[in-house]
């Protein structure tokens, strides 16, 4: 596989990813408004900004409208819904070819959709429900992918990049619930009953944690869940498990010292969740441990391009 080729898919499949964890962070939040004080909605608004990296873009968390708009429709911050979605469908353009049919014209069409939305445009209707059914078409396009592509080379980038994604993303969150400081931003005060939901929420855990755990809402057995949970696609051992077993798929024929340091990362990340206890990680150990998470899944980004995207000849020969 072309190493571009393999840049735009992995690129392609983060910002998809980035994008459904905004669409996601958004419908809950303006779901939770209607049963909040106003001072519970702005912390509870503070730490979605704070999860996106957007504090610079949101400015003041006492209008939930001008958020949103930072959020999901601003164009100058690059993390925001709509730029997520043009960035996605930017790699997937370079690549046609490599995707199906469908896979293009769904993306295409979400991406089209969203170009005429506006803030008031979402205000006068039901605004969760807007991003409910962005959610929905991005569940839809994920569905389709999985169906209508070979599971190749390609598809491996495409996995690669939404589970390192998926990782960070997650990691950053939790570290905003139970970490007890939030560099570069202010803290919140710390979360009540329904921040707990809102948390379980925001990672499509609600009815799989009260499933696991019954409905006794406490915080460690959350913090558990969505970091050590083998069996829950949003937890980050998932991900990290689906990015160590990603990489040994990709390029098998390349040599053995050229595989290794993503190997090796990938593996050394996977025996720390792996063996993390949630008793361990009191106070600022929890801190310490998700910020790792994420140090380690920027490795493993600089070791796979280094290997097989910006290599040189000579690192071939």
């Amino acid at each position: 596989m072309l190493s571009r080729v393999a840049d735009s898919l992995y690129w392609m499949s983060r910002y998809l990813e980035r994008a459904e964890h905004t669409a996601r962070l958004l419908a809950v939040k303006l779901e939770a408004m209607v049963e909040q004080s106003k001072e519970d909605a702005e912390t509870s608004w503070l730490r979605v900004v704070t999860a996106l990296s957007a504090e610079k873009f949101a400015g003041d968390v006492a209008d939930p409208f001008d958020v949103t708009h930072a959020l999901a429709l601003d164009r100058f911050n690059r993390s925001s819904l709509v730029n997520s979605l043009r960035f996605a469908r930017d790699n997937a353009r370079q690549v046609r070819e490599q995707l199906s049919t469908e896979v293009w014209e769904h993306l295409n069409r979400l991406y089209l959709r969203l170009q005429t939305v506006s803030i008031d445009g979402i205000r006068v209707h039901q605004p969760a429900r807007f991003f409910r059914d962005v959610l929905e078409d991005l569940y839809t396009l994920g569905g389709v992918t999985y169906t209508t592509l070979r599971h190749g080379e390609g598809w491996r980038f495409l996995e690669l990049g939404r589970f390192i994604e998926r990782a960070q993303l997650v990691s950053r969150l939790l570290d905003i619930y139970f970490g007890v400081t939030v560099a570069g931003s202010v803290q919140p005060p710390p979360p009540k009953y329904s921040d707990w939901l809102e948390l379980l929420k925001f990672c499509t855990a609600f009815e799989p944690y009260c499933k696991e755990h019954t409905a006794v809402i406490r915080p460690e057995r959350i913090a558990e869940f969505l970091l050590f949970d083998a069996e829950f696609p949003h937890s980050v051992r998932f991900a990290v498990d689906r990015v160590g077993e990603t990489l040994s798929h990709v390029a098998p024929g390349a040599p053995p010292a050229r595989r290794a340091p993503c190997e090796r990362l990938a593996g050394k990340l996977k025996a720390a969740v792996d063996f993390g206890q949630i008793d361990d990680l009191a106070g600022a150990s929890i801190d310490r441990f998700l910020a790792d998470i994420s140090q380690q899944c920027e490795q493993i980004h600089d070791a796979v391009y280094a290997a097989y995207i910006v290599y040189d000849a000579e690192a071939v020969l």
